[in-house]
């Protein structure tokens, strides 16, 4: 499953008007720039909940286990948005209000390893927008994904995927981080045959891939460290001129 709206089948319904008048309330100071600049550029994010509660730097943007997560500060002064977090009856990760600029973007990767967020490994990353506009859109595994206002959203993004802000506002939506417990599972269609193979082959085969790009990059990174600077890249560039 690549993605699925899951609004028409959750008991709570999102009002807008409510999560807009508390965006409202956001103080432009409280926005984190991303903690990775590599990744994204116009991405902002204020933490709702986040490792011991904090809310500045980048740690406070990090995953980290879920029994290390607690509900921001923030929280207190949002009681509609926490009623929302309320209505997951199910153990929270990190949550957070994110805003993606006009002309802004999130380049293509996937959320692995301990970001993972694919159904198969119990733990997904909900959306649910509160402010969009027709410029905004996921590319999803050669697929454009649109979402709605108000709605409910998961999306397996340990595919690849990118996100574009080609419109003249900017883009709000809460995401959440959420532990598949039996009552959140009962949302989602129920799993036939092809779901099972498939959900037991991403098991199998994504921790495979995820270690492999680890290797890779923990190696890239050692060979640059040394070869800069060295005798062999002054080598290569006398022989390259």
């Amino acid at each position: 499953m690549k993605y699925y709206d899951m609004t028409d089948d959750f008991p709570v319904k999102f009002d807008v008007e409510k999560l807009e008048a508390e965006l409202q309330q956001l103080e432009e100071g409280a926005w984190l720039e991303h903690y990775d600049p590599t990744l994204s550029r116009g991405w902002k994010s204020i933490p709702l909940v986040s490792k011991g509660g904090e809310m500045v730097g980048a740690e406070s943007q990090r995953v980290a286990p879920y029994s290390e997560m607690k509900r921001t500060a923030i929280c207190e002064k949002l009681p509609y948005m926490t009623s929302v977090l309320d209505a997951f009856k199910c153990q929270h990760g990190r949550i957070r209000i994110t805003r993606l600029d006009p002309g802004a973007g999130i380049n293509m990767h996937r959320d692995i390893s301990d970001e993972v967020a694919n159904i198969a490994f119990k733990k997904v990353r909900l959306h649910i927008p509160i402010r969009t506009n027709p410029g905004v859109y996921f590319w999803v595994d050669n697929e454009i994904i649109r979402m709605a206002p108000g709605r409910l959203y998961y999306v397996n993004f340990s595919k690849r995927h990118y996100v574009r802000n080609e419109g003249d506002s900017p883009r709000y939506h809460i995401v959440m981080d959420l532990e598949v417990n039996d009552w959140l599972a009962g949302f989602f269609p129920s799993p036939g045959l092809v779901d099972h193979i498939v959900r037991a082959v991403d098991r199998l085969l994504l921790p495979v891939q995820w270690k492999l790009i680890n290797s890779k990059v923990k190696a890239s990174i050692v060979f640059w460290h040394y070869y800069n600077g060295s005798k062999l890249q002054s080598l290569r560039q006398r022989f390259k001129h």
